[in-house]
């Protein structure tokens, strides 16, 4: 289901971002399996003022 999601949104986009932390391996994983690729390095502020870093992929058409 998940890849036709992809897929119907491919048909309207160029590329399609995700958006995982950096400490969730599994994400990223999952990701790379499905062909996205690491574009950079996000940091996010957390509502307690603290700093967390992000991962930004990218699947392009």
């Amino acid at each position: 289901m998940k890849r036709l999601m992809l897929a119907h949104a491919l048909r309207f986009v160029e590329r399609v971002v995700f958006v995982v932390g950096a400490g969730n391996l599994r994400a990223q994983r999952a990701l790379e399996k499905i062909g996205a690729r690491p574009l950079r390095r996000q940091p996010r502020r957390q509502e307690d003022g603290s700093t967390v870093q992000d991962l930004v992929f990218a699947i392009t058409r």
